[in-house]
């Protein structure tokens, strides 16, 4: 598909979405009308009715964070619509987003994505108690602090192990927004298992790092990617927190998978003393909706929500 047809195919999308969007403001119950990017409304929907219960809302997947400010963008500058009810969910990406921090009915994540608020020491810890049946307080506390204690030490060195692949994704997205590369990088073709390999206790890295290039083999062209930059801006930055979250929860979801096959055992467990059943079933498709009860609830979220107050329409 060319740029021309991209770009026409998104127009007729968002021509969709904005019809989509009149229906729920004309909504004889007054609603507001929430704007997401796509899988995040599993994240979030949860959380506006906990934390907003007198929130009457109807969602709107846009398709990503462009469609999501586009959007915006189209209500806001309405003669019709520029006062109605709105929220706006977008993630930070690797994105410089100093404007679309000015916006009052627009949240953006404090990480790179929803994705890393799933993959917290207090995530796991709810799972453990949730899922697993231990805690510090019981018979089995010392499987539950050894578990905890594993997870971390693995995920350290799962963070270093992605580090690279993370200072090249950033460094490639500066050069296509500055238009210095013409082609665009599909990291849904990028497959976790070619990124890490990891056991209870430990992690290594798959890919070669300097040659990141090879895990996208539809490049039309080889460039040589400076990725000092990169390095420098993530120094100062929680990594778990800034690196690309989809790979995070993947590791995530990997782990509590493999802690589960441990558990449920009857045999040669590295972790659990007693074997143990264990229901919670993830895959890629539903881990966001599976565990987002256990999810981190960021205290700018809690603030934005309250702070919540619909426009008054000028009559």
């Amino acid at each position: 598909m060319s740029r021309v047809e991209s770009l026409s195919k998104a127009r007729d999308s968002l021509s969709v979405k904005f019809l989509e969007f009149t229906r729920i403001n004309s909504s004889p119950k007054g609603k507001t009308a929430v704007f997401f990017e796509g899988e995040d409304e599993k994240y979030y929907s949860i959380r506006i009715n906990t934390i907003r219960p007198d929130l009457h809302w109807s969602g709107i997947i846009c398709g990503g964070k462009t469609n999501v400010i586009l959007m915006r963008k189209k209500i806001r500058e309405h003669s019709d619509y520029a006062k109605s009810k709105c929220l706006f969910f977008v993630d930070s990406d690797f994105d410089d987003n100093s404007n679309i921090c000015t916006y009052p009915d627009t949240y953006i994540t404090p990480c790179y994505s929803i994705e890393n608020l799933y993959t917290s020491i207090s995530t796991f810890k709810l799972i453990l108690n949730s899922e697993f049946g231990i805690s510090e307080n019981c018979d089995s506390s010392n499987c539950y602090e050894n578990s905890i204690e594993f997870f971390e030490h693995c995920k350290s060195q799962y963070i270093d192990c992605i580090a690279d692949f993370n200072y090249w994704i950033r460094s490639y997205r500066l050069l296509e927004k500055a238009g210095a590369v013409t082609g665009r990088l599909n990291l849904n073709n990028v497959e976790f298992k070619d990124l890490v390999k990891f056991d209870l206790k430990h992690c290594e890295a798959r890919y070669s790092k300097n040659k990141e290039h090879e895990l996208f083999p539809d490049l039309t062209e080889t460039i040589n990617i400076d990725k000092s930059l990169s390095k420098s801006h993530f120094l100062p930055l929680n990594k778990e927190m800034w690196f690309r979250g989809k790979q995070n929860l993947e590791f995530f979801r990997n782990y509590i998978a493999l802690l589960k096959e441990d558990r449920c055992k009857k045999n040669n467990r590295v972790l659990f003393k007693d074997k143990g059943s264990v229901k919670l079933q993830l895959t890629k498709g539903n881990s966001l909706s599976e565990l987002s009860q256990y999810a981190d609830t960021p205290e700018c979220l809690f603030s934005f929500l309250q702070n919540f107050a619909p426009p008054t329409k000028e009559h």
